[in-house]
């Protein structure tokens, strides 16, 4: 909705945020329109006017997240594909982790197939393209980036290891998400091996043959 009023967005931002608050209190299935029209102080015909549903919510979310994601991308100074990914995933990891429990309370609405607020369902499909294509820029905009089919490839798989690692660091219960850490530092260096050896083609070809294979999910 880009053709809203100032003070229309403000309504619709209120109402998102107050509707992420109540899912952390009180779960998702148990918080309704109604709950977060109340609790945000609006009417629930205004809230369904800016929402339809509260999977409409977790879309806009998607959204806001992909936008983000791409404007970190685009202000990212040329560097290596593994230093350039490393501080992305860094970066958006600290910006999510007053979000980090909320996210486990969203886990089932987002991650059950068939469902509008799927994460990899048809509802969330223009997000999963935003968030691909802005990877692609990460790849094409480093010191070190492959030719351009290669690095589309390179980009569309460094976006769903993006999605991995943020599944993990959800699911990370030591202490200061240490295992997130290491896992994000074993990426890093195992980044540039995987660069070199791009440059075969065998193993572009078979970067490519795994990710049409992705693609019959993510795309």
């Amino acid at each position: 909705m880009t053709d809203l009023t100032p003070k229309a967005q403000h309504t619709r931002a209120l109402i998102l945020k107050t509707a992420l608050d109540l899912f952390a209190q009180k779960g998702y299935q148990a918080a309704t329109l109604r709950d977060i029209a109340q609790a945000a102080g609006v009417s629930l015909g205004l809230t369904y006017r800016y929402f339809e549903s509260k999977e409409a919510l977790l879309l806009v979310l998607y959204e806001q997240m992909s936008e983000e994601t791409a404007a970190a991308i685009a202000a990212l100074p040329p560097a290596p594909i593994a230093d350039r990914w490393l501080a992305l995933m860094t970066a958006r990891l600290e910006q999510a982790l007053p979000y980090r429990d909320l996210f486990g309370v969203l886990f089932g609405a987002i991650m059950t197939p068939g469902t509008n607020a799927a994460l990899l369902g048809t509802g969330a499909a223009g997000m999963r393209a935003k968030s691909e294509a802005a990877f692609i820029d990460l790849v094409n905009g480093a010191t070190d980036k492959p030719k351009p089919a290669v690095g589309a490839d390179l980009g569309k798989l460094l976006n769903v290891v993006h999605f991995a690692v943020i599944l993990f660091w959800v699911h990370d219960r030591t202490e200061g998400q240490a295992s997130t850490q290491a896992l994000l530092r074993f990426i890093h260096g195992f980044a540039p091996m995987l660069r070199v050896s791009l440059n075969l083609p065998p193993m572009a070809a078979q970067l490519g043959r795994f990710v049409r294979i992705i693609d019959g999910v993510f795309g």
